[in-house]
């Protein structure tokens, strides 16, 4: 029985992290989750929150501080739910990210395999090609943000230090023009008003951004604001409007209406050309995204007359950076529309030796493997929930000679990993790739080599 207790104060070191960044302090062997702190550090805290097996503390001071600890440079940092490890230099946050990686490969899954060092990205600022930021209206006032944590609240800012700049410009300048023009905002608790969301999108080197209306309504209110923001930003060359009527947390619906320009942007990755909808999948960190498809590719020792399976495979991104280097590319995806994105965009490449399925990833392996297909090498990078069971059954069935694995999150990895590993697949070295600096999340890639019998 523990002797902890809620609103009693303690001092402790921080022993240990969690894998959303919190620091773990034992206080008489009992777990207590603090964020905000730094391994090795000594604090004074206070327990907010005491389960049965663990609790919860909020900072009350560090008593002695980690040389990696740095003020977050933030001003929105502890209010904004965004960024959770902005306390940690870099090296803390590679080690972090290497430390989360480890704990489930190697403790939950206990494969003891090696983990390589985080790759890391030069600059760590400024990276998010995406931002959906949510409006809302409050005392008469439009505001633009990101969320509180585990709030609907929003938190009004004019500057984030993850989304590139050219977003915080239009971010600031869409608030000015939303409120002088008195758009609608719409209200969840009524399901009443227009605008929800905007969301804006730019290529690698900003030369080409699409705005996003989101709307619960087919009403179009925004020509003067859309005459204004092509008048200053010139590289805007996508305004939409997507039309989502249901209540829900879902932020796009099915329709899209092309108010200005072009209903896509174009990309580079790998030396290919993509299309980029609204709704596309598109990796938000160009840089990193380079690295992690080309550690990837690499990862498969390609000889040049390989079949490459490529589920999940949403636009098509990774399967053509791989498209020279192999003799076949098979896409497989649910979503009918990426599915034709990714088609476009083997055409855009003058790719000839790629094609596309549309379908859950293992009936269409599946299919085509009954067909005569033999797949050398399947690539798979699923959403955070992982592979699918029957999926993971499907692959172990087909049995290519190699699986690449790219994870979004290394839970799902670890137990995916596990499957994989008791079915006849020897696990590689894991390599964690820093997709999302200042944040917690960390995506990795690994190889698994078909066991020989």
């Amino acid at each position: 029985m523990t002797t902890v207790s809620k609103n009693e104060y303690y001092t402790a070191v921080v022993s240990d992290y969690t894998h959303e960044g919190m620091g773990v302090v034992k206080v008489d062997n009992y777990p207590v989750f603090i964020p905000d702190v730094l391994k090795g550090e000594e604090i004074e805290l206070k327990v907010v929150k005491a389960n049965k097996k663990f609790g919860f503390g909020r900072l009350i001071n560090v008593n002695t501080a980690s040389k990696n600890r740095v003020t977050p440079p933030c001003e929105y940092y502890y209010q904004c739910g965004g960024c959770q490890i902005q306390t940690m230099n870099y090296e803390e946050q590679k080690q972090f990210k290497k430390t989360v990686a480890d704990k489930s490969i190697n403790h939950m899954a206990k494969l003891d395999k090696e983990i390589n060092d985080t790759v890391s990205m030069d600059v760590p600022m400024y990276y998010r090609n995406k931002s959906q930021i949510p409006v809302k209206l409050k005392d008469g006032k439009i505001e633009m943000g990101f969320y509180r944590p585990r709030s609907h609240d929003i938190v009004d800012i004019d500057h984030c230090l993850i989304q590139k700049g050219i977003h915080n410009q239009l971010m600031v300048f869409i608030k000015e023009e939303l409120n002088r023009e008195k758009v609608s905002v719409y209200d969840e608790a009524v399901h009443q008003g227009l605008l929800r969301h905007v969301i804006i999108r730019s290529n690698s080197d900003d030369s080409e951004v699409q705005i996003a209306f989101v709307t619960n309504g087919k009403k179009n209110i925004f020509q003067n604001i859309n005459d204004r923001i092509i008048e200053n930003f010139p590289s805007v060359t996508s305004i939409v409007q997507n039309i989502n009527t249901e209540q829900t947390n879902v932020i796009f619906g099915d329709k899209t209406n092309i108010l200005k320009g072009k209903e896509y942007i174009t990309d580079t990755i790998l030396g290919k050309t993509f299309k980029v909808r609204v709704r596309s999948f598109y990796q938000v960190n160009h840089e990193q995204t380079e690295k992690l498809y080309k550690k990837a590719i690499e990862t498969a020792e390609l000889k040049g007359d390989e079949t490459i399976i490529d589920t999940y495979c949403g636009i098509g991104t990774i399967g053509l950076g791989a498209a020279d280097k192999a003799g076949k590319i098979i896409g497989i995806e649910s979503i009918e529309s990426a599915v034709e994105d990714a088609k476009e965009n083997a055409q855009l490449n003058g790719v000839h030796n790629a094609e596309y399925h549309l379908g859950k990833s293992e009936d269409v392996m599946t299919r085509l493997t009954a067909e005569g297909v033999e797949p050398d090498v399947v690539f798979v990078d699923p959403p955070r929930k992982g592979c699918h069971p029957e999926f993971l059954e499907a692959l172990a069935e087909v049995q290519p000679e190699k699986i690449v694995y790219i994870s979004c999150n290394p839970s799902t990895l670890q137990r995916d990993l596990k499957y994989l590993n008791q079915h006849g697949y020897e696990v590689s070295p894991v390599t964690p790739v820093d997709m999302f600096p200042q944040t917690k999340h960390v995506e990795a890639c690994v190889l698994l080599q078909r066991k020989r019998r």
